[in-house]
């Protein structure tokens, strides 16, 4: 009787060289609408007859519940380091260029170098649909700080279009204008476009998966002098022949452009032709004016300037300086 035992063994060795169980806990998972993710772990010890060199994911699209067009084939070799003596690694593959909307068929085997293993249970998944290409996009740049936004349909709308989305605003500042168009609408006008600034417009289509991937233009308008004045000009403290002066830059709607110096004129109220005309270069915020009388009243009045030039004088404001006796 152990003669045969150790017969039927050898036979049993040689009838079954490949893995005898399929890989396990295989599972897909829809990535976007041409792609799948696939995963496994490998078969039990005890069904993989040898070590696994690789696996083998088989393919196929689906219509009707019936296998429809050429099976595909995707290998993964594993390295030498990757040889595997236990069950407990797991794998995955993305699975690329599948059609939108269409279900397919999945399945793993494990090989050695004898051949291919046994199949995993068929795994069925449905890629999702696709969303809209890029719109095209052009954007004008009108007078009286607008600027004119105009679109086409994308080329590729995979079913009908829902409707646009419009990012916008200037690049140096964090928040965003978002505004939603329907699918009939092709312009926009956007307003309180400053001078000076570089603009970014973000466009994306939609359709009933969703919105698409979004088209992107800058435009950068001109600068010009500023058009508003430095706001709230005040003292921060005096001495007898000191005021330190801070204020504050114009508003972003009115620089017009980077800002890169301010000047302070100054005078004795007491004397009306003789004021002092002061840079501010690099363009601070504050400054201390010294070298004046004790006991006086000085008129005080800040503008800001670009590469164009400089904008209007603020409003003047008056500050006194301290008797000798206090200014110690």
């Amino acid at each position: 009787m152990g003669g045969t035992g150790a017969c039927n063994s050898l036979l049993s060795n040689d009838v079954v060289p490949v893995p005898s169980g399929p890989p396990r806990k295989v599972e897909v998972e829809a990535v976007n609408s041409t792609a799948v993710k696939v995963s496994w772990r490998s078969p039990v010890p005890n069904k993989q007859h040898g070590q696994i060199r690789g696996y083998q994911v088989h393919y196929v699209r689906m219509e009707n519940g019936e296998p429809k067009g050429q099976p595909m084939l995707k290998d993964i070799m594993l390295a030498d380091a990757q040889w595997e003596y236990d069950d407990t690694t797991e794998h995955e593959m993305i699975i690329s260029g599948l059609q939108p909307e269409t279900t397919y068929s999945f399945t793993v085997t494990a090989y050695t170098t004898k051949g291919d293993g046994a199949r995993s249970k068929p795994k069925l998944i449905s890629t999702t649909g696709a969303v809209p290409g890029k719109p095209r996009l052009v954007i004008s740049h009108t007078q009286m700080n607008t600027a004119l936004i105009q679109w086409h349909p994308p080329v590729d709308t995979f079913g009908p279009l829902q409707g646009y989305r419009l990012k916008f605003g200037r690049k140096d500042v964090d928040t965003f204008t978002t505004m939603e168009f329907s699918e009939k609408e092709d312009h926009f006008t956007a307003t309180d476009i400053h001078k000076g600034a570089s603009y970014v417009f973000r466009l994306s289509a939609r359709n009933k998966v969703g919105f698409g991937e979004e088209m992107v233009k800058e435009i950068s308008v001109p600068e010009e002098v500023p058009s508003g004045f430095p706001q709230n000009l005040h003292s921060e403290s005096s001495t007898s022949t000191s005021v330190q002066l801070t204020w504050q830059m114009p508003l972003l709607a009115e620089r017009n452009g980077i800002i890169t110096k301010y000047t302070i004129l100054y005078r004795d109220i007491n004397v009306a032709y003789q004021p002092v005309e002061l840079p501010v270069v690099p363009a601070d915020t504050t400054m201390t004016l010294s070298g004046l009388k004790p006991d006086t009243t000085y008129d005080v009045k800040v503008r800001a300037h670009t590469s164009k030039g400089p904008g209007p004088y603020s409003p003047s404001v008056q500050f006194r300086t301290l008797p000798v006796d206090q200014g110690r």
